[in-house]
Parts: C-alpha cells; structure tokens; sequence
C-alpha cells in the first residue's frame, strides 16, 4: 500500500507525452481546472486521502495508512482541529470569520480522529474493525464521487447515487443489470488500480479494456462489429449522455465568487461561479491512450482557438493505434505567469476570503515567482467512461449516417468532417470523377468500388 498511487498521489507517468516518465500526480506538480492546486489547502483536500496524516511532507510509514477508508463503509472520520492553529481573515462581504485548520504534529503531519457523529449510534471502532470488507461500490464513491467539492461535480459520470444506480444511469453497476464492482474493472495486484483517463497523471497498472469482458465482435451484426474493431470506441455508441445521475460542473471562474456552506469542513468558503448541467451529450476526440496534461513549473502555450488546454488527448485520424472517444470538457480561467507557467494559487485564501488575485499573489510567493500575471482561458478534457447504456439504447445507423456518406456536423450523433472524415472531392461526391453520374448509397457505393480502386482514389490521404 505504501507503494500505491492512492497513498502517494504520485505514479509513474508513462502515457503523459509531456514528461519522461517520472513520478508525478495530484500530490507532486498537480493543478487542475477545478479546485486549482490541492497541495494549498491545507487540509481541506485531504479529507478523502487515505493517509492519516494528510499530506505530511515526511515519507509514509505503515502506521498512516488509514485502511478503513476503503474497507469499511460504516468508518467515517474528521481531522482534530486545532484552535492555535487558525486564521481570521476579512472576506469580500466584509465580514470578520476565523478558519480553524488540523491539527499538526512537529514533522507537519495532521492527526485525525473517528467521526461518530456521522456513524450509527452505537459504533464503536471495535465494531468497525470486525466488520471490514472488500471494497464495494460506495467505498470507492465516498470520494471519487465527491471530487471537485461535491456529489457529481468533477467527472461527470459518477455520483453518489452510482452505487445504486438505474440500469438508465449506469448499466454495468446497476444491480438489475451487470451488478459489477467498481473493481472488477479496476482491480490489480497490490493494491494498484488500472485505469487512468486523459486528464490524470499517474499509470500504476494496465488499464482495463471493454474486451477484458467482451469479446472484440461482440455483436451479431459484421457491419457493428467492424465499428467495434476499427476507430469507433465502445462508448462512442453506448454512453449517449453523461450527468444522468446529477448535473456535473462544465466550467468554473473563480474571478466570481459564490458563498459554499459546506466546504472547508464545515466552516463554510468560497468557491468560483459553476455552471452545471445534467444529461450532457459528450464532446469527441482521438486518443491514441497518451495525453498532455500541465505540471506545476512548466510553461505552457495556448492551442489555436486561444484557450490553454491543461488536459489533452492526444490521438489523431486514421494513425492505426487512435479511437474516437467520448469527453467532458471543463472550461475555467487560470493565472498564467509572464514567464508562461502557470501560477497555482494559493486556493485556501480564495475558499477562506473569495479573494482570487489575493490567492494567486500568495500562490506566486509560495512559489518564488515575481512580476505580472494574466487570466486565460483554459480547459480540460475528461473521458466519459462510465454510465453505460442498456443495449436497447445504442444509436441505429441513421444517427450517425445520412447514407449519403457527409453527414453534416450537428445532424448525427458523430461530428465527422470536425474529426477528420468527410474529406471527398466534390467530383468524387458526384460519382463524375471516373464515369458518368451514378446514384447510390454510400454503403452500396463502398461494397461495389472495394476491392477495385485503392482508398486515396476517391478520399484525400
């Protein structure tokens, strides 16, 4: 467990094109568009962390492994707060309020105590330690359901209500569908998890794959099964919407701030402006299974629309190793540095005050950065992964194809010309480049020039 990516933050990174494979994660160089840089707050980030100290800057020793957070779903917990260790500070309402913080021990690491308040009345931690178990689906949910700062907000496809979901919402973790765990998928030896996303760091296993359950013609039809087996992933055709169980935050500007109760334990803080929504149609990329995705220290350039893009598929048309896949993508508006790094605030200040250049000039200081900064736009993309449909729900043709074969983007489910299809002559289009005008589908055109004319003839390279 010491060795795991849950209890380190950090694994190696063998599928980010933009390192050489060091260890990396939310823990050591992790920003994102949501909560910014986790490692400044205090403790407001940890409380799902499996450490018991936290993230103390000391090396893990058995003793802070905290098993119960994955092995019991009756354990809950809380950090010890600490009243000489606090902060009083004036928020842009002009209001006076003290933060207290946890409790820390002289090598910096926090101490936490269990939470009966949140447990049946009666538990006891003998109770609890009898009664341990392998992780089920609500262990799992307790925290990645909840990232981001609440139920549903971060990845768009997995909320609380996912460990007793509807076939609808989720058909493999529904009980009257598949009914699996969250780890027959993402179980490995050892304590590491296969599965890793575009828009996360770390790689500790292999990934689980759709054919680890299904066979790779897993369909009675050879015209779906070649989408099967080409470019068209799984979840193109059987995740037609994300945010079925709650509306997921799309984008989040932290120049607005907006009063959350609940954060900082309780104490209440600030959080950028959201916008949510619920039954989302995904977005579509290439991804060949790498991805670009920002550090902490390293500059950054914006794409060719002008927005700095802090997670990033890579994958391209027809390369032979790329497949269409279904994302989420996250908008927000992040400091970016003169020297083109981008600047990790220092967040606690925002959620405490609702002062964002305040956090980032604190953030800069933490950093030993000096001089200007600007506020850009930047996004993330996120694969949408979970919450598959019952097959009753998969598109028929005719939603993705015109039959026609140049279906425009915005009528069918697929932008094609966006992702490099649909790049035809116009004679070719006509059926005049070779004969004289002919009239046929597009699928009957394919089955009578296959085999008798090379690909490019009629498409560009």
């Amino acid at each position: 467990m010491l060795n795991s990516l849950h209890m380190k933050w950090s694994a190696p990174t063998p599928e980010l094109t933009n390192t050489n494979g060091e260890e990396l994660g939310k823990g050591k160089g992790g920003i994102n568009t949501f909560c910014t840089y986790a490692m400044s707050s205090k403790s407001a980030c940890f409380a799902c962390h499996i450490r018991t100290d936290g993230n103390a800057p000391d090396v893990a020793k058995a003793a802070d492994v905290d098993c119960l957070m994955c092995h019991s779903d009756t354990y809950q917990r809380k950090f010890v707060t600490d009243p000489a260790n606090a902060a009083t500070v004036t928020n842009v309402l002009g209001q006076i309020k003290t933060y207290l913080f946890g409790k820390e021990d002289a090598q910096g690491n926090y101490i936490i105590e269990p939470d009966f308040s949140k447990m049946p009345a009666g538990t006891s931690m003998v109770n609890v330690a009898r009664t341990v178990h392998l992780p089920t689906n609500k262990s799992c949910l307790r925290c990645h359901a909840t990232a981001g700062g609440g139920d549903w907000v971060k990845r768009g496809d997995l909320g609380l209500n996912s460990a007793t979901a509807t076939v609808d919402q989720d058909f493999h973790l529904s009980q009257s569908g598949a009914n699996l765990t969250c780890a027959d998928c993402h179980a490995a030896l050892n304590h590491k998890i296969s599965g890793r996303g575009i828009d996360l760091r770390g790689t500790e296993a292999t990934p689980p794959t759709c054919q680890n359950c299904h066979t790779a013609a897993p369909h009675t039809d050879a015209t779906l099964n070649r989408h099967a087996a080409g470019q068209v992933s799984c979840q193109v055709c059987h995740i037609r919407e994300f945010g079925k169980g709650g509306a997921t935050e799309m984008s989040r500007d932290f120049r607005t701030p907006v009063w959350n109760p609940t954060l900082c334990s309780g104490q209440g803080g600030f959080v950028g402006e959201e916008v949510k929504q619920a039954n989302v149609k995904p977005e579509y990329v290439w991804f060949d299974g790498t991805s670009y995705v920002y550090n902490v220290g390293e500059t950054i350039t914006a794409g060719p629309d002008g927005v700095y893009h802090m997670a990033k598929a890579n994958g391209a048309a027809f390369d032979g190793k790329s497949s269409i896949v279904p994302i989420k993508r996250h908008a927000s508006v992040m400091p970016l540095h003169e020297s083109g790094k981008i600047v990790p605030p220092a967040i606690m200040w925002m959620f405490m005050t609702g002062r964002y250049d305040d956090a980032v000039q604190k953030g800069m200081e933490e950093q030993g950065m000096t001089g200007s900064y600007t506020m850009v736009e930047t996004d993330a993309e996120m694969l949408i992964t979970h919450g598959v449909d019952p097959k009753a729900k998969a598109p028929t043709c005719v939603e993705c194809h015109n039959n026609l074969g140049n279906t425009p983007d915005g009528t069918g489910l697929v932008p094609f010309t966006k992702l490099g299809y649909h790049n035809v002559p116009a004679a070719v289009k006509a059926c005049t480049q070779c004969h004289s005008k002919e009239t046929l589908s597009w699928s009957a055109t394919h089955s009578q020039h296959r085999g008798r004319v090379s690909c490019v003839s009629c498409h560009a390279n």
